[in-house]
């Protein structure tokens, strides 16, 4: 706790100016990412001080999980709007948060900015809920998370193969980008399994796990049964206020800086995570449904998922799956390619066999900016 103290202080000392932030209400999350890496290196490097006590090593891995899980709601916010001036020390605080969460962060930007936000609901969006169909809503919200973490990969994949052919510096930054947090998550994952398996799975990879398991649930919790826009009438930018269910607690947004105001964050999503409270009471909170302010997001998942656990829209209807099959998800990348580029010219092998012959391949790119692990694989 003393650690966790002089961490608070230091940067309070720093302050914003002198590490050039953007926002002085990012000095926060910066706090929080370190507060990440002190505490997993505590535990990890001092867990024979209480791994005789199971309520201290259970309490231990319960903290790890939620700064993880912080880490990510920090990564959706900062990949909607930058954090530093600098761009370097964008780079570097993108790899610090990939390490938090153990997943690239600029995959964010193809797997929720440019596919989620744009078509919300529709069959361009991997993460549309209506691709969960058990009777029992609980294990709606259980699986949701695994069950579209396969589409979303394989449209990320094929997104950022798209992007290294693209000859301008924009998209080239971006590819970079992405290897470069790949190569580091993936080489930090190895050597920590190598070091010790135990504490990796328990340190590491359990509160990791979490954490990208409650980002991506939030989407159950912030749409299913809510309005959905057709795409011909979201070409007349049509606001949509009843699309999201929003949790406006002050616990809960504390937590997770403010990831529960989400009406207003789909309707201007590079506005700056703190200025969402302010805005959904303004601008949100006199046109949605008030159904969809919830208080409490946990008395909602019991309510939801529990007891009395029924899939319910938010007028309190049954919410009709279709009887046939789920649609494919559409493909959304080509209306982000050039002209000339076509899906064939960036399809990805997703196989496992192709996966398997990458996984090598991609810390070169650390080593070699220009060297592409993906074509290797196209």
């Amino acid at each position: 706790s003393r650690s966790l103290i002089l961490v608070n202080v230091f940067l309070s000392a720093v302050g914003v100016d002198m590490l050039g932030l953007r926002n002085d209400a990012d000095l926060r999350p910066v706090i929080w990412v370190f507060k990440y890496y002190l505490i997993s290196y505590l535990a990890w490097t001092y867990e024979d001080y209480f791994r005789h006590s199971y309520l201290l090593s259970f309490l231990t891995v319960l903290v790890i999980s939620y700064y993880s899980f912080a880490g990510a709601t920090i990564t959706h916010n900062t990949m909607h709007s930058k954090v530093f001036y600098g761009k370097w020390a964008n780079r570097i605080w993108q790899v610090l948060l990939s390490l938090t969460y153990g997943h690239p962060v600029s995959s964010f930007v193809p797997g929720h900015n440019l596919s989620h936000h744009r078509y919300t609901q529709l069959l361009q969006d991997p993460m549309r809920t209506s691709k969960l169909r058990f009777r029992w809503n609980f294990l709606n919200g259980l699986l949701f998370q695994p069950i579209v973490a396969g589409d979303v990969f394989k449209a990320d994949v094929r997104y950022i193969n798209m992007q290294s052919k693209i000859q301008t510096a924009r998209a080239q930054e971006f590819y970079t980008n992405c290897m470069r947090e790949f190569s580091i998550v993936g080489l930090t994952t190895v050597l920590l399994l190598v070091l010790d398996p135990r504490k990796f799975f328990v340190y590491v990879w359990f509160p990791h796990f979490f954490a990208q398991w409650g980002i991506v649930s939030m989407n159950m919790l912030q749409h299913d049964g809510c309005d959905l826009v057709p795409s011909l009438v979201r070409e007349e930018a049509v606001e949509n206020w009843n699309g999201s269910r929003n949790f406006v607690g002050p616990l809960i947004n504390y937590l997770t800086f403010n990831n529960g105001y989400h009406t207003i964050h789909h309707l201007h999503p590079t506005m700056h995570w703190s200025r969402l409270p302010e805005e959904h009471e303004r601008v949100v909170k006199p046109k949605i449904h008030p159904s969809l302010d919830e208080r409490c997001m946990a008395r909602y998942i019991v309510r939801a998922f529990i007891y009395p656990g029924k899939r319910l829209d938010y007028l309190g209807n049954e919410v009709k799956v279709p009887a046939e099959p789920e649609p494919e998800d559409a493909d959304w990348t080509q209306d982000y390619a050039p002209d000339g580029l076509k899906p064939q010219d960036y399809q990805v092998d997703m196989s496992w066999k192709g996966i398997l012959r990458a996984l090598p391949l991609i810390p070169l790119k650390l080593l070699a900016p220009l060297y592409s692990p993906v074509h290797k694989i196209a």
